[in-house]
């Protein structure tokens, strides 16, 4: 993998979105005073205030047969994808992985894949090239997202926090820009309130929003409330996503 970009980009306007790919998604924008931003992609109008998270896995995308041999060097690896259709760009800049039997434990980047209904073999090419021969019969192969992927407005807990959206963005077409994932945000809470000083995750309430950490095992702390906080209100959050 080519790990000549930069790392964190020092120079950009998070108030800023374009209709065309400036970065790599998931690229962070550093502020002068350690704020952090991602870039990102959205397929679908953005509130201010409101928390994205990246779009849930497809289990028919899981665990799939590798459908050809491939060879060391190789780029492609044709997968037979389950009746789930694959939606063009979907896994762009996300991941395969190999999850059973040689080369299991190796995974890679996705430049590129195909489109189509589901039920079918797909064309999946990766970055670096293969460092090991994947068999026909046996190995299973799995697609993770990129996060910063067409994320959504916060729904399920169970998915990565994708970010604090800093700007309304008006899609009628697919933009690109950032969402903020450290320092202060304004985040809209959930019904039952917070407290200041109180760790909040994913509301399991309302879309988008907020509430109070609270099941260790199924909830991620996304940051710390700066006020106590008011219901159905956009309050102060310290972010740490990032």
């Amino acid at each position: 993998m080519n790990f000549g970009g930069n790392a964190s980009i020092f120079e950009g306007n998070p108030y800023e979105q374009h209709t065309e790919q400036r970065h790599q998604l998931g690229a962070k924008l550093l502020a002068a005073n350690g704020d952090i931003y991602r870039y990102a992609t959205t397929t679908a109008d953005a509130v201010a205030g409101k928390l994205l998270v990246g779009l849930s896995r497809e289990d028919n995308h899981q665990n799939m047969t590798v459908a050809a041999t491939t060879a060391v060097g190789d780029s492609k690896v044709i997968v037979d994808a389950g009746a789930t259709a694959v939606d063009a760009n979907e896994y762009d800049e996300g991941w395969l992985i190999f999850n059973d039997n040689s080369p299991e434990g190796e995974f890679y980047m996705v430049t590129s894949h195909e489109a189509n209904a589901g039920s079918l073999e797909t064309d999946i090419f990766v970055k670096p090239t293969l460092k090991t021969i994947a068999t026909v019969d046996s190995s299973e192969a799995t697609l993770v997202r990129n996060t910063w992927n067409g994320p959504v407005v916060s729904q399920l807990i169970a998915e990565p926090a994708a970010g604090i959206v800093v700007t309304d963005w008006d899609v009628s077409v697919a933009e690109y820009g950032w969402l903020k994932t450290r320092g202060m945000a304004s985040c809209l809470g959930d019904n039952t309130g917070t407290t200041v000083g109180y760790l909040v995750a994913i509301s399991n309430e309302d879309d988008g929003r907020v509430g109070v950490y609270s099941d260790v095992d199924g909830e991620v702390p996304l940051g710390q409330m700066m006020d106590a906080g008011t219901d159905d209100e956009y309050n102060p959050i310290n972010l740490f996503i990032d």
